[in-house]
């Protein structure tokens, strides 16, 4: 994924020692390529005896070289980086273009109270495991739950559309009822948290959303023109906390 969900830090060796480490390694591999042809001339221009104990010698030499050389070669090209779905700490507070996805159970007070709280929360555990199954089917990052919903990060609308209307048709099937609402800008990466106004943004979009629908931004809808993703207009909408209004488009169901 891009620089937002997944960035690239270095766990054994820095980058200008595994440079110096893999010039080493080379160095070596020449040398041993050098004196191996060395010692095949030295053996058809002399007689086997005057040039078996320098060729010896330098076979014993070409060996841990060689060796040496296969183990840099290898080795820190697998351990050197690795993928960290947060970003270092150093990097936080920087600034990354994503998806945002937020969801919401349709009035969950009056489901906690009609099916009493020991069922409440097996269903709010059904819920969790699902919201996580489908979060990662579809290759986002499952930032946090926040008690009847969820917050999620994806790397294409696309897939944060489709992550959306999955979780709303699997939870139909047990008596809930989700809204959601997508939204496409910039969010600033806050150690495990994400912040900013696309995130409120998104939060509004799905205010928005009727039981059982899924909202879009004007943004999202015009990243997702001409796929297979239709969405419906239903006009300008006033999003508290952001001015002005907004156009916002509902997913076919």
């Amino acid at each position: 994924m891009p620089a937002l969900l997944y960035t690239p830090v270095v766990r054994s060796v820095s980058h200008r020692r595994r440079r110096w480490l893999l010039l080493h390694a080379s160095i070596d591999v020449l040398i041993s390529v050098l004196a191996t042809g060395v010692w095949l001339l030295s053996e058809r221009s002399q007689g086997v005896d005057t040039a078996f104990w320098p060729g010896f010698i330098m076979l014993l030499l070409l060996i841990p070289l060689g060796l040496h050389a296969a183990v840099v070669l290898t080795s820190p090209a697998r351990a050197s980086t690795a993928r960290t779905p947060l970003p270092p700490a150093a990097d936080q507070g920087e600034r990354a273009l994503a998806t945002v996805l937020f969801t919401d159970i349709v009035g969950s007070t009056e489901r906690a109270r009609e099916v009493g709280d020991r069922h409440w929360g097996e269903l709010l555990d059904l819920h969790d495991r699902l919201a996580r199954e489908l979060v990662g089917q579809f290759q986002g990052r499952l930032v946090k739950s926040t008690g009847d919903g969820i917050l999620a990060l994806f790397d294409r609308p696309g897939r944060g559309i489709r992550c959306a209307t999955a979780l709303r048709d699997r939870l139909r099937g047990s008596g809930m009822e989700i809204r959601a609402g997508v939204h496409t800008g910039e969010v600033q990466l806050r150690g495990d948290d994400v912040g900013g106004i696309a995130v409120h943004f998104a939060a509004r979009v799905m205010a928005a959303a009727a039981p059982g629908e899924v909202l879009v931004s004007g943004t999202v809808h015009d990243l997702v023109a001409g796929s297979d993703h239709v969405l419906e207009d239903r006009g300008a909408h006033a999003l508290k906390g952001i001015g002005g209004e907004w156009r916002l488009f509902a997913v076919r169901a």
